[in-house]
């Protein structure tokens, strides 16, 4: 019995000891949580995809490698698609 009480005060006692620190922490300008700093990059949730003509895969904007063919701007997905495009209209010149 004399065990149960022991442990029912060390746990009050840590729980008194979390609120005095979680409070000074605030007070002192921090909240102690990760959540509230902003995002170190804020990526958009919602990214227009672009046509790969050559293999016909949709890739993000970002990360699209882009050419002028044929007067426009064109993406693709890699260095490979843009050469081969790019080849491919040199033979056809």
């Amino acid at each position: 019995m004399r065990a149960i009480v022991f442990f029912v005060e060390l746990l009050l006692w840590l729980l008194i000891l979390r609120v005095v620190l979680r409070g000074l922490a605030r007070m002192f300008g921090g909240s102690g949580r990760a959540a509230d700093a902003p995002p170190a990059q804020a990526t958009p949730l919602v990214e227009d995809l672009v046509l790969d003509r050559v293999c016909q895969t949709y890739v993000p904007r970002s990360r699209a490698l882009l050419a002028h063919v044929d007067g426009r701007e064109q993406a693709f997905c890699s260095s490979t698609c843009r050469d081969k495009a790019l080849s491919a209209i040199a033979r056809a010149s």
